[in-house]
């Protein structure tokens, strides 16, 4: 063995202990490197995770056990509108283009149901798309005991009357018609900015009384026709109910936004930082501003209420959406149970210039008067404790009952805006199981 010491070189002339000298130094500066190079790595990795969690970090619904699945939602919808709202820097109208939606469409039909394709051939129905009086729909014919006496339920899609559609809403409607065993149409009808009040609401009623006047032709029996929808959709069921009234059986509206006269209500105070990306205040009010095509200037303006006058606060109007509607076990801050609502106070030109949309019942259905409730179909309301319409729906419950409705109340304390989407998928929520299935055996009893 060669003994290597200070002194010796190799045939080269090259001094072998200062080789080996600089080979250790060498070492020691890669070892010293990769250690900074770990720890900054691990430092950036901490920080984007940091960043990550606390973007993810959502106001959960209390009793809502799927912690994760509810951030996974919010998130994806959260990221998802702050694109789009960007949009507006533009000068792209609420975001809305043809793009922008379809992007919307297939992060939701993902979310829904695994696939951003959606479901595929479903044996137990037969699926089609056509037109009814000029308006796009899809229908689900039930494939087993078929037969002329079916009941059929016309489903009006929600997402603010601007986004959304029929493909979105697909594996809620399959469901509803397997489970009930009826015939379902789901409505495509235009959607605001482009087609704003009243033409959604003129496309569903179209479609609606086509159903009740065609129903040998569509296999059903008419006199058990029943209409349903969410949020905007539920808006929608309103309106199409106060102009047909008992000629359908049954009203379904699922979590309604029903009046654009109080932006103040307790359930946009409490519920406005509740799973953000599915609803909040302001997005629920741009979706008003873009049916009632009424410019975003008054966003601010509106959001404090001051686009009523006084005299309209102090007016009948006012009076059908009071605290008196207000049901106090539904609302979990004490201080909101008793709410005083100024009148002092409004911008009466905004108030003036809008007056005859904002007191148009098929725009704001909790507008109409007790006489034009009273002949309401069979009705179920949908509510959810963590949605900022919570109280739409339950001053519209309180006031059919008032006047004789028959009327039933489904009220999810720790529901929030849109579970009713989620009760299969990826993301499931219980309390979206229990409010799908509730609703299957609602309209199988009654329908």
């Amino acid at each position: 063995m060669v003994n290597l010491h200070k002194g010796h070189k190799r045939k080269d002339g090259t001094d072998v202990g200062k080789l080996i000298h600089n080979m250790k130094e060498h070492d020691h500066v890669s070892v010293m490197r990769s250690i900074m190079m770990y720890s900054l790595t691990s430092l950036v990795t901490l920080i984007i995770a940091f960043a990550i969690f606390n973007y993810m970090e959502t106001g959960v619904p209390e009793g809502v056990p799927e912690v994760w699945n509810a951030r996974i939602l919010d998130t994806s919808l959260r990221t998802m509108g702050k694109v789009i709202l960007t949009l507006n820097y533009f000068g792209v109208h609420g975001g809305v283009t043809w793009w922008t939606r379809k992007m919307v469409e297939v992060m939701l039909t993902t979310l829904i149901t695994g696939s951003p394709r959606g479901l595929g051939d479903d044996p137990e129905l037969k699926i089609y798309d056509t037109k009814l009086a000029g308006v796009d729909v899809r229908i689900y014919e039930p494939t087993k005991g078929k037969n002329s006496d079916r009941p059929a339920l016309v489903y009006y899609h929600g997402g603010g009357w601007s986004w959304l559609s029929i493909d979105v809403y697909d594996q809620a409607t399959r469901q509803l018609a397997k489970g009930v065993g009826m015939v379902v149409v789901s409505v495509g009808y235009r959607q605001s900015p482009e087609y704003a009040h009243p033409i959604p609401f003129k496309d569903c009623l179209d479609v609606t009384e086509h159903v009740l006047n065609n129903g040998k032709d569509l296999g059903i029996d008419s006199s058990r026709v029943a209409i349903s929808g969410d949020s905007a959709g539920g808006h929608l069921t309103a309106a199409v109910s106060l102009r047909l009234k008992k000629k359908i059986k049954i009203q379904v509206p699922i979590y309604p936004c029903l009046q654009l006269f109080d932006m103040q209500t307790p359930s946009y105070i409490e519920n406005k930082d509740y799973i953000p990306g599915m609803l909040t205040d302001i997005s629920m009010l741009t979706y008003w501003l873009n049916y009632a095509n009424i410019s975003y200037d008054h966003i601010d303006t509106i959001m404090a209420n001051k686009h009523t006058s006084p005299a309209l606060k102090k007016s009948k109007y006012a009076d059908l959406i009071s605290p008196k509607w207000y049901m106090k076990e539904h609302i979990r801050t004490e201080s909101l149970r008793d709410m005083k609502k100024p009148t002092d106070f409004g911008d009466e030109k905004l108030s003036k210039e809008i007056e005859k949309t904002l007191l148009d019942p098929y725009f704001s259905p909790l507008m109409a008067d007790d006489s034009d409730l009273k002949d309401m179909p069979l009705t179920y309301v949908l509510t959810a404790g963590y949605d900022v319409l919570r109280e739409d729906g339950l001053i519209y419950y309180q006031r059919l009952k008032k006047v004789g409705v028959k009327v039933h109340l489904a009220h999810y304390q720790e529901g929030f805006h849109g579970m009713i989407f989620f009760f299969k998928g990826p993301i499931p929520f219980n309390v979206g199981i229990r409010a799908m299935d509730d609703l299957i055996q609602f309209l199988k009893k009654n329908l």
